[in-house]
């Protein structure tokens, strides 16, 4: 009975590999291939061809899947956009009534009236925009903050306390129209004109009020625009359609005249940005205020915004300021009266304080100093907004990506991107280990710029490339906060003085310390965890230093015919200027600067961090390639950004030339005069990265958790090959010994994890007839 109990617990320990090898396998390769069509691509993710689709499409373009196809993926939606009403408010600017002049006619524009304006947002029904109009693929958005920004949460009071719902409430909204329509009549009988309703329409001077619908025809909107239309005519308005493309809308709508009076109404549609932070500073400026530009009548006359906080506080307070605070959750503010004078503010004041942080009106300073006052005066701003009602937001549209389920788990999509990130993808698992990503590329081929001055988010290339061969110090979490990621950090605010040790970077004299003994109101210490580079090299403090100094080198023109210089890193030359000095650490730096946020401190850590992207010896040789080529032997002239040949380091020809440099600087172990002190022998890091350029054709050596094996432009494919901290490329100390085991499985014959499971299934197996073969013999 004994040896019966041990010899199950021994098949049912042993089993455990077998079963486990046809299971789910982290993904150790990513082979990304370039395609043009999305549509076909759709169907060769369904049908198991690919995995992914690192691409989004309408909801509509799924319904042309078969079933069984259909049934095979998992759709994660990524918001591309959300759609508004813009309103022409123009009128006569010597005339108190809605009255518009154009030679020798004259009308009444109805969205000069604010109540009607404001009526919108109840008379559409954001339900059925979303549902009908957007098959439900999109969601309800109230205000200028879309459902899916971190910021939301703190928004949403607003909508409450103007008792906004999806449905809306047309009833309410036939009612306001009409008693501001019968308002504005008496105000136009006095410059001689009549406004009278005629069989529930209404008529200007005998004719009918008619209102110009200009609708984009190129999506939805076309749909959208006979909704809208079908809700004014309830309303008492005629209708006309005026149908507008891309190209005309831009002129018509945003460059020209809104005195010209060739709209009334337009469906509007923002791109919605895709790296959102918590902080909206500007969100209500853009949206809701005439001195930030995005209203109509950038060329004049302006949209003149008239509602006060006090106006909406009272509105929401049921007349009762203090009423209105509590209504929309303010927390720093407990009563009107501390407002001050912000009680007379309209959006264009209070969105200037909101868009610095500090401003002056009427020569009195006024600063935002904490959250909870930013975020009352961000309620305030967008519920001000809203009740100008300018432009009334309608739905937050959703395209969706698809992944296939039969291959693929462990996806974890973002509220914002859905997959078209770095993160969605990086925990995902298959059953071999591989996972095939189709990806959406504009144009052909992989060029154009491709380096750390230019940028790396071409369209070109896949969206999470970047993410995936490259960790960076911080991230933008969940939240919508910056936090650590690479690195931690610590930020102190007060005073404190320079010391006489710490430095800056200056090209002509090295690391110089003009600033000691001045005081600084902010000191960030950043330290950053051990990694290695992907040829081998550790991250080491000469690749913090240096990088710093590639960025004075390059952010900075010293004189007119400075090789070392390119004005694509202005913003860098920006930010530097807030600097007063670095001291080194090892593992990262200490930095004091004349610039801290007033209260959050991940702007103020985002501000100073810089965190290399490769090794020290990799920017060295770029700078050099790029300012003097010619004294390397090379006969193409690179520039970083500038054209007409920016440097690719993706591109083979280019990462030749770049390895070109590298040997001769190995050759004569230059170290730059920037870290002179702090590098003995630059031979290792020379040597790995020549290996590495040599062995791939391409020169992205960076930290990620995935490395770039191949590189292929013509074919449009990529091959991402998981990191594991040990580099392929051998130690110039040690000789390499060739494997003589032949590669299995896997694509390019490359042995993946589910062969290597199988391999050692297979093997305990083995083991398990020895232990049965013995156990029998002993029971014998």
């Amino acid at each position: 009975m004994r040896s019966t109990i041990v010899l199950s617990l021994l098949v049912l320990v042993l089993l455990a590999p077998l079963a486990e090898a046809g299971e789910w396998v982290p993904v150790e390769v990513i082979e990304f291939q370039g395609i043009q069509t999305r549509e076909t691509a759709l169907q060769q993710v369904a049908s198991g061809e690919y995995d992914v689709g690192l691409f989004s499409l309408p909801a509509g373009d799924y319904l042309g899947l078969s079933k069984d196809l259909l049934e095979n993926l998992e759709l994660y939606k990524t918001v591309v956009s959300y759609v508004d009403l813009t309103f022409n408010t123009y009128h006569d600017p010597d005339k108190e009534a809605p009255i518009v002049t154009r030679g020798d006619e004259t009308y009444l524009n109805p969205f000069a009236i604010r109540e009607v304006r404001f009526a919108m947002n109840y008379l559409v029904s954001r339900e059925h925009v979303a549902g009908e109009i957007y098959g439900g693929n999109a969601a309800p958005m109230f205000g200028c903050v879309r459902p899916s920004h971190p910021a939301s949460g703190y928004i949403e009071p607003v909508y409450a306390a103007m008792n906004f719902t999806a449905g809306g409430n047309e009833e309410l909204a036939l009612q306001v129209i009409e008693t501001a329509m019968k308002e504005a009549a008496g105000e136009i009988a006095r410059y001689g004109h009549r406004l009278e309703k005629v069989n529930g329409t209404w008529h200007f001077d005998g004719r009918p009020v008619t209102v110009k619908l200009a609708v984009r025809t190129e999506d939805e909107r076309a749909k959208l625009g006979v909704y809208i239309a079908e809700q004014l005519r309830k309303a008492g308005f005629a209708v006309e359609m005026v149908y507008l493309d891309r190209q005309k809308a831009s002129k018509v709508i945003f460059n020209e005249p809104p005195s010209d009076y060739e709209w009334n109404v337009y469906t509007g549609r923002w791109f919605a940005d895709k790296s959102s932070g918590l902080w909206m500073d500007d969100y209500a400026a853009w949206f809701y205020s005439a001195w930030y530009s995005y209203l109509p009548g950038r060329v004049g006359p302006e949209h003149r915004n008239t509602v006060t906080v006090l106006d909406f506080l009272r509105e929401v307070g049921n007349g009762n300021p203090d009423r209105g605070l509590e209504a929309i959750g303010a927390e720093y503010y407990g009563r009107a009266s501390e407002l001050g004078e912000m009680l007379n503010w309209t959006e264009e004041e209070l969105t200037r304080l909101l868009y610095n942080l500090s401003a002056e009106v009427n020569g009195e300073s006024y600063a935002i100093t904490s959250a909870g006052q930013y975020w009352d005066l961000q309620k305030l701003a967008v519920g001000i907004g809203i009740m100008e009602s300018a432009r009334v937001f309608l739905v937050e549209e959703w395209e969706l990506s698809p992944v296939n389920r039969e291959r693929v788990r462990g996806v974890a999509p973002d509220s914002t991107t859905g997959i078209l990130n770095r993160w969605s993808l990086l925990g995902a698992s298959t059953p071999d280990g591989v996972l095939r990503v189709a990806y959406f590329v504009p144009t052909c081929g992989l060029c154009g710029a491709f380096n750390p001055v230019d940028g790396f988010d071409s369209p070109i290339v896949p969206v999470s490339l970047w993410g995936f061969v490259h960790a960076p110090g911080g991230r933008v979490g969940s939240g919508g906060l910056y936090e650590p990621y690479g690195c931690n950090w610590t930020v102190e605010r007060g005073n404190f003085t320079v010391p006489e040790d710490a430095v800056v970077y200056n090209q002509t004299l090295g690391w110089v310390s003009p600033h000691a003994g001045e005081t600084a109101v902010v000191r960030v210490t950043f330290t950053c965890r051990p990694v290695m580079w992907h040829d081998g090299v550790e991250l080491r403090g000469a690749d913090f230093k240096y990088y710093l100094a590639f960025l004075y080198t390059w952010a900075y023109r010293d004189g007119p015919d400075d090789p070392y210089y390119d004005e694509n890193l202005e913003d860098t030359a920006e930010s530097l200027s807030d600097v007063l000095s670095f001291e080194f650490t090892g593992n990262g730096y200490v930095v004091y600067g004349t610039y801290a946020h007033p209260f959050a401190d991940d702007v103020t850590a985002r501000h100073y961090l810089h965190y290399p992207t490769f090794p020290w010896e990799l920017y060295h040789a770029m700078g050099e390639l790029v300012a003097r080529p010619g004294e390397y032997g090379i006969v193409r002239d690179y520039s970083f950004s500038r054209g007409p040949l920016c440097l690719n380091l993706l591109e083979r020809e280019h990462a030749m030339d770049l390895k070109r440099v590298l040997e001769l600087l190995e050759g004569r172990k230059e170290v730059p005069s920037a870290i002179a002190g702090d590098v003995d022998d630059p031979t290792e890091g020379y040597e790995r990265a020549v290996a590495w350029i040599g062995e791939r054709g391409h020169a992205f050596i960076s930290n990620g958790p995935f490395y770039i094996e191949k590189c292929e432009p013509r074919n449009l494919y990529l091959e991402l090959r998981a990191f594991g901290g040990v580099s392929s490329i051998p130690s110039p100390a040690s000789v390499p010994t060739p494997s003589t085991q032949e590669p299995t499985g896997g694509p390019e014959g490359h042995q993946t994890a589910t062969n290597t499971s199988l391999i050692h299934a297979i093997g305990l197996a083995g083991l398990l007839i020895l232990v049965l073969m013995i156990l029998m013999r002993w029971k014998r």
